[in-house]
């Protein structure tokens, strides 16, 4: 995930340097295909090398779908 993560890092800086300065939302899509106690560790060791806070999404959760849904509306008004 980290290096998924800084690849896609890498092309936004290659297109804009501006776009590493803005905000962002970083989600973890379909977390209802592994273990809570995988996902915690996963959660903890991208936090620890990004410093970036992580939002979780299921789409079997619909309440995750609209807070972020929410969020993102926030972020674009």
């Amino acid at each position: 995930m980290i290096r998924s993560y800084n690849q896609v890092r890498g092309e936004l800086g290659k297109y804009s340097k501006k776009l590493l300065k803005k905000e962002e939302i970083v989600i973890f899509n379909k977390v209802d295909l592994i273990e809570t106690s995988e996902l915690n560790v996963k959660k903890k060791e991208f936090k620890r090398k990004t410093g970036k806070e992580i939002w979780i999404l299921s789409t079997l959760e619909k309440k995750l779908v609209s807070k972020i849904k929410a969020k993102v509306i926030k972020y674009v008004s």
